[in-house]
Protein backbone atom coordinates (compact mmCIF):
# COMPACT_ATOMS: atom_id res chain seq x y z
CA UNK A 1 0.00 0.00 0.00
CA UNK A 2 1.31 3.46 -0.87
CA UNK A 3 -0.09 6.98 -0.97
CA UNK A 4 0.83 9.43 -3.70
CA UNK A 5 -0.25 12.92 -4.71
CA UNK A 6 -1.03 13.41 -8.41
CA UNK A 7 -2.41 16.71 -9.74
CA UNK A 8 -3.13 17.82 -6.18
CA UNK A 9 -5.21 14.73 -5.30
CA UNK A 10 -4.07 12.00 -2.90
CA UNK A 11 -4.46 8.39 -4.05
CA UNK A 12 -3.95 5.22 -2.08
CA UNK A 13 -2.73 2.33 -4.24
CA UNK A 14 -2.99 -1.31 -3.25
CA UNK A 15 -0.21 -3.04 -5.16
CA UNK A 16 1.51 -6.42 -5.40
CA UNK A 17 4.76 -5.69 -7.24
CA UNK A 18 7.58 -3.30 -6.23
CA UNK A 19 7.74 -1.56 -9.63
CA UNK A 20 5.11 1.07 -8.87
CA UNK A 21 6.53 1.95 -5.46
CA UNK A 22 9.93 2.73 -6.98
CA UNK A 23 8.34 4.62 -9.88
CA UNK A 24 6.26 6.84 -7.58
CA UNK A 25 8.99 7.56 -5.00
CA UNK A 26 9.00 11.34 -5.54
CA UNK A 27 5.19 11.53 -5.30
CA UNK A 28 4.75 9.81 -1.93
CA UNK A 29 2.72 11.73 0.62
CA UNK A 30 0.99 11.38 3.99
CA UNK A 31 -2.35 13.03 3.23
CA UNK A 32 -5.80 11.56 3.57
CA UNK A 33 -6.57 9.70 0.32
CA UNK A 34 -9.45 10.84 -1.85
CA UNK A 35 -9.56 7.54 -3.69
CA UNK A 36 -8.20 4.00 -3.33
CA UNK A 37 -6.91 2.26 -6.47
CA UNK A 38 -7.18 -1.52 -6.49
CA UNK A 39 -5.54 -3.32 -9.40
CA UNK A 40 -6.88 -6.80 -10.07
CA UNK A 41 -5.09 -9.66 -11.89
CA UNK A 42 -7.60 -9.22 -14.72
CA UNK A 43 -6.59 -5.57 -15.14
CA UNK A 44 -2.91 -6.54 -15.26
CA UNK A 45 -3.67 -9.19 -17.89
CA UNK A 46 -5.52 -6.63 -20.06
CA UNK A 47 -2.54 -4.28 -19.99
CA UNK A 48 -0.19 -7.16 -20.83
CA UNK A 49 -2.29 -8.22 -23.80
CA UNK A 50 -2.37 -4.65 -25.11
CA UNK A 51 1.38 -4.09 -24.72
CA UNK A 52 3.91 -4.22 -27.54
CA UNK A 53 6.69 -6.65 -26.74
CA UNK A 54 7.56 -8.38 -23.49
CA UNK A 55 6.57 -6.50 -20.33
CA UNK A 56 6.59 -7.41 -16.65
CA UNK A 57 3.56 -7.86 -14.43
CA UNK A 58 4.83 -4.98 -12.29
CA UNK A 59 4.96 -2.66 -15.28
CA UNK A 60 1.44 -3.66 -16.28
CA UNK A 61 0.21 -3.15 -12.73
CA UNK A 62 1.57 0.39 -12.86
CA UNK A 63 -0.19 1.10 -16.17
CA UNK A 64 -3.46 -0.28 -14.83
CA UNK A 65 -3.17 1.88 -11.70
CA UNK A 66 -2.61 5.01 -13.78
CA UNK A 67 -5.58 4.16 -15.96
CA UNK A 68 -7.75 4.01 -12.83
CA UNK A 69 -6.27 7.25 -11.51
CA UNK A 70 -7.03 8.97 -14.83
CA UNK A 71 -10.61 7.70 -14.78
CA UNK A 72 -11.07 9.18 -11.30
CA UNK A 73 -9.49 12.47 -12.34
CA UNK A 74 -11.97 12.78 -15.21
CA UNK A 75 -14.60 13.45 -12.54
CA UNK A 76 -12.43 16.16 -10.96
CA UNK A 77 -11.66 18.60 -13.80
CA UNK A 78 -8.57 16.75 -15.02
CA UNK A 79 -7.52 14.69 -18.02
CA UNK A 80 -4.49 12.77 -19.20
CA UNK A 81 -2.93 14.35 -22.30
CA UNK A 82 -0.35 12.24 -24.11
CA UNK A 83 2.33 14.87 -24.62
CA UNK A 84 5.72 16.14 -23.52
CA UNK A 85 5.53 19.27 -21.36
CA UNK A 86 8.27 21.76 -20.61
CA UNK A 87 8.35 24.82 -18.37
CA UNK A 88 9.90 28.09 -19.56
CA UNK A 89 9.62 31.32 -17.54
CA UNK A 90 6.95 29.83 -15.29
CA UNK A 91 4.66 28.78 -18.15
CA UNK A 92 4.13 25.31 -19.58
CA UNK A 93 4.21 24.29 -23.25
CA UNK A 94 2.85 20.88 -24.28
CA UNK A 95 4.14 19.16 -27.40
CA UNK A 96 1.78 16.51 -28.70
CA UNK A 97 2.30 14.14 -31.61
CA UNK A 98 1.76 10.62 -32.78
CA UNK A 99 4.25 8.13 -31.36
CA UNK A 100 7.58 8.28 -33.14
CA UNK A 101 7.20 11.86 -34.39
CA UNK A 102 9.93 13.19 -32.10
CA UNK A 103 8.62 14.76 -28.88
CA UNK A 104 11.71 13.72 -26.92
CA UNK A 105 14.02 14.91 -29.69
CA UNK A 106 12.30 18.31 -29.78
CA UNK A 107 12.63 18.74 -26.02
CA UNK A 108 16.35 17.96 -26.24
CA UNK A 109 16.65 20.64 -28.92
CA UNK A 110 14.94 23.21 -26.66
CA UNK A 111 17.40 22.29 -23.90
CA UNK A 112 20.31 22.88 -26.27
CA UNK A 113 18.98 26.26 -27.40
CA UNK A 114 17.78 27.66 -24.05
CA UNK A 115 19.80 25.58 -21.57
CA UNK A 116 18.66 25.67 -17.96
CA UNK A 117 15.78 28.02 -18.80
CA UNK A 118 13.95 24.88 -19.96
CA UNK A 119 12.72 22.49 -17.27
CA UNK A 120 10.81 19.34 -18.10
CA UNK A 121 7.45 18.82 -16.39
CA UNK A 122 6.68 15.42 -17.91
CA UNK A 123 7.96 13.55 -20.94
CA UNK A 124 4.92 11.51 -21.89
CA UNK A 125 1.77 11.37 -19.73
CA UNK A 126 1.11 14.58 -17.79
CA UNK A 127 -2.22 15.47 -16.24
CA UNK A 128 -3.97 18.72 -17.18
CA UNK A 129 -6.27 19.94 -14.40
CA UNK A 130 -8.38 23.09 -14.34
CA UNK A 131 -8.20 25.48 -11.40
CA UNK A 132 -11.38 27.04 -10.04
CA UNK A 133 -10.73 30.13 -12.19
CA UNK A 134 -10.55 27.97 -15.32
CA UNK A 135 -6.76 28.06 -15.76
CA UNK A 136 -5.37 24.73 -17.03
CA UNK A 137 -2.42 23.47 -14.99
CA UNK A 138 0.03 20.90 -16.38
CA UNK A 139 1.13 18.44 -13.69
CA UNK A 140 4.06 16.08 -13.73
CA UNK A 141 3.30 12.44 -12.98
CA UNK A 142 5.38 9.32 -12.30
CA UNK A 143 4.30 8.03 -15.70
CA UNK A 144 6.79 9.77 -17.94
CA UNK A 145 7.89 7.54 -20.83
CA UNK A 146 11.07 5.58 -21.31
CA UNK A 147 13.31 8.55 -20.44
CA UNK A 148 11.57 9.02 -17.08
CA UNK A 149 11.52 12.83 -17.47
CA UNK A 150 9.22 14.25 -14.81
CA UNK A 151 8.95 16.64 -11.89
CA UNK A 152 6.32 16.71 -9.17
CA UNK A 153 5.09 20.21 -10.04
CA UNK A 154 2.07 22.00 -11.50
CA UNK A 155 2.63 24.79 -14.05
CA UNK A 156 0.04 26.98 -15.86
CA UNK A 157 -0.33 25.75 -19.44
CA UNK A 158 0.28 28.44 -22.06
CA UNK A 159 0.40 26.53 -25.35
CA UNK A 160 -0.25 23.21 -27.04
CA UNK A 161 1.91 22.52 -30.07
CA UNK A 162 1.19 19.69 -32.50
CA UNK A 163 4.45 18.37 -33.95
CA UNK A 164 4.65 17.24 -37.55
CA UNK A 165 7.72 16.28 -39.51
CA UNK A 166 8.64 18.79 -42.20
CA UNK A 167 11.40 19.60 -44.65
CA UNK A 168 11.60 23.16 -43.32
CA UNK A 169 10.88 24.62 -39.89
CA UNK A 170 7.72 26.68 -39.59
CA UNK A 171 5.09 27.19 -36.90
CA UNK A 172 1.50 28.16 -37.69
CA UNK A 173 -1.69 28.88 -35.76
CA UNK A 174 -3.96 25.87 -35.32
CA UNK A 175 -7.73 26.21 -35.45
CA UNK A 176 -9.85 24.87 -32.60
CA UNK A 177 -11.41 22.36 -34.99
CA UNK A 178 -8.03 21.06 -36.15
CA UNK A 179 -6.79 20.90 -32.56
CA UNK A 180 -9.81 18.87 -31.48
CA UNK A 181 -9.17 16.30 -34.21
CA UNK A 182 -5.47 16.10 -33.37
CA UNK A 183 -5.90 15.84 -29.60
CA UNK A 184 -8.79 13.40 -29.61
CA UNK A 185 -6.36 10.54 -30.12
CA UNK A 186 -4.01 11.83 -27.40
CA UNK A 187 -6.37 11.79 -24.41
CA UNK A 188 -7.70 8.98 -22.23
CA UNK A 189 -11.44 9.18 -22.76
CA UNK A 190 -12.58 6.74 -20.06
CA UNK A 191 -14.73 3.64 -20.03
CA UNK A 192 -18.15 4.91 -18.97
CA UNK A 193 -20.49 7.32 -20.69
CA UNK A 194 -20.07 9.80 -17.83
CA UNK A 195 -16.27 9.68 -17.97
CA UNK A 196 -16.27 10.12 -21.73
CA UNK A 197 -18.68 13.07 -21.58
CA UNK A 198 -16.65 14.78 -18.83
CA UNK A 199 -13.38 14.29 -20.73
CA UNK A 200 -14.78 15.62 -23.99
CA UNK A 201 -16.15 18.69 -22.17
CA UNK A 202 -12.71 19.28 -20.66
CA UNK A 203 -11.05 18.92 -24.05
CA UNK A 204 -13.33 21.66 -25.38
CA UNK A 205 -12.41 23.88 -22.42
CA UNK A 206 -8.72 23.18 -22.88
CA UNK A 207 -8.77 24.05 -26.57
CA UNK A 208 -10.63 27.27 -25.81
CA UNK A 209 -8.17 28.40 -23.12
CA UNK A 210 -4.66 27.93 -24.56
CA UNK A 211 -2.57 29.06 -27.50
CA UNK A 212 -2.76 26.41 -30.28
CA UNK A 213 -0.01 25.86 -32.86
CA UNK A 214 1.26 23.30 -35.35
CA UNK A 215 5.02 23.02 -35.83
CA UNK A 216 6.42 21.50 -39.00
CA UNK A 217 9.95 20.67 -37.99
CA UNK A 218 13.26 19.09 -38.82
CA UNK A 219 15.34 17.35 -36.13
CA UNK A 220 17.63 20.39 -35.81
CA UNK A 221 18.18 23.24 -33.38
CA UNK A 222 16.60 25.61 -35.90
CA UNK A 223 13.25 23.92 -35.22
CA UNK A 224 13.54 24.85 -31.55
CA UNK A 225 14.60 28.40 -32.40
CA UNK A 226 11.60 28.88 -34.71
CA UNK A 227 9.25 27.57 -32.02
CA UNK A 228 10.90 29.64 -29.28
CA UNK A 229 10.52 32.88 -31.21
CA UNK A 230 6.84 32.23 -31.90
CA UNK A 231 5.87 30.95 -28.45
CA UNK A 232 7.96 33.07 -26.13
CA UNK A 233 7.91 36.46 -27.86
CA UNK A 234 6.28 39.08 -25.55
CA UNK A 235 5.60 36.40 -22.93
CA UNK A 236 8.75 36.61 -20.86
Amino acid sequence: MLKISVAGIVFEIEHTYPHIAAQCASYLCDGEPSHTVRVTPEMILREKQAATGEVSDGYCESLAAYREISRYLARHDALLLHSAVIEVNGRAIAFSARSGTGKSTHIRLWKRVLGDCVRIVNGDKPIIRFRNDGTPIAYGTPWAGKEGWQRNVGVPLQSIVILRRGETDRILPLSKEEAALELLGQILIGETEGEAAATMEMLDRLIASVDLRVLYCTPTEEAARVACRALLENKE
